[in-house]
């Protein structure tokens, strides 16, 4: 199996599912969001630096929040991704947002030229994490702040691992560094506060939030993991009708636990908010 994070996000197809699931997105990540917003603390006619913005869900909001004498740069390695972003912008008559496809890692931008930067859930994915978060340091200016979101442990995001977990099972484990493995590569203790201190970063904090997705049931959490998961995607696309039917049954018995007595199925996780500022 293949998931390299390039290679899932960088067709067209990818970049229009990952637009069609902004609701389900907001109900998991809305609250992580709201809180990473107030860390950075923008204000009208800052210009932000938006990191691996995606579609731009955190975009279109921080160029409300900056005005018109604001801008928001949206960075993201997939072009698709981006392209998406600037026709929401078009047709939401937000004339403040830029784009610019690049891999954070390699980013050269002037410095010095940002008052603050967000990231939501995309600093992890980073082959080097520290030269990244140098890149976006240098370009911040000086006491400008920076927030990003990463996942929390393994453990505490179910969500997100239970397909992992069975495609372990079923003996078709994607290969390391794909995108299930990765998504957890600053949730141990303390990863994320020694990559944002080695970056020169300062005044560094880490704190927990929760991000509990609610479903009606068990069978709509799994239709969602099909849209969204690409380890679940790859999987069932391996296997065969009868074996479909299988592997989706026994995510249904292992999210039961999550189910209340109303029929609901409330799975939680966690997310890691890290604010810092630049010297």
């Amino acid at each position: 199996m293949s998931t390299d994070p390039t290679q899932i996000w960088s067709s067209t197809e990818a970049a229009e599912r990952w637009q069609r699931t902004a609701a389900q997105r907001q109900q998991a990540v809305g609250a992580a969001t709201d809180a990473m917003f107030e860390a950075v603390g923008l204000e009208t006619g800052y210009r932000v630096l938006d990191l691996a913005a995606g579609t731009g869900d955190t975009t279109m909001v921080a160029a409300r929040r900056v005005g018109s004498m604001g801008s928001v740069l949206a960075v993201d390695i997939s072009a698709a991704m981006l392209e998406e972003a600037s026709r929401t912008a078009a047709r939401e008559g937000l004339s403040n947002v830029q784009t610019l496809v690049s891999d954070i890692v390699t980013m050269d931008l002037p410095p010095e030229s940002f008052d603050a930067a967000i990231s939501r859930f995309g600093l992890m994915f980073l082959t080097d994490v520290v030269e990244g978060l140098r890149r976006i340091r240098r370009a911040l200016k000086p006491r400008a702040r920076l927030a990003g979101l990463v996942w929390s442990t393994a453990e505490r995001n179910p969500y997100i691992f239970l397909p992992l977990s069975l495609s372990e099972r079923l003996r078709r484990t994607p290969s390391d560094g794909t995108t299930a493995r990765r998504a957890v590569a600053l949730g141990g203790p303390g990863a994320f506060e020694d990559a944002l201190n080695k970056a020169g970063l300062v005044e560094i904090s880490v704190q927990p939030v929760g991000t509990p997705r609610e479903f009606d049931s068990a069978d709509a959490a799994v239709e969602a993991m099909r849209q969204n998961s690409p380890v679940l995607r790859e999987l069932l696309a391996e296997l065969d009708a009868s074996a479909q039917q299988d592997a989706e049954s026994e995510l249904r018995q292992r999210l039961s636990e999550f189910v209340r007595a109303d029929g609901r199925c409330v799975v939680p996780g966690e997310a890691l908010l890290g604010v810092a500022s630049n010297p």
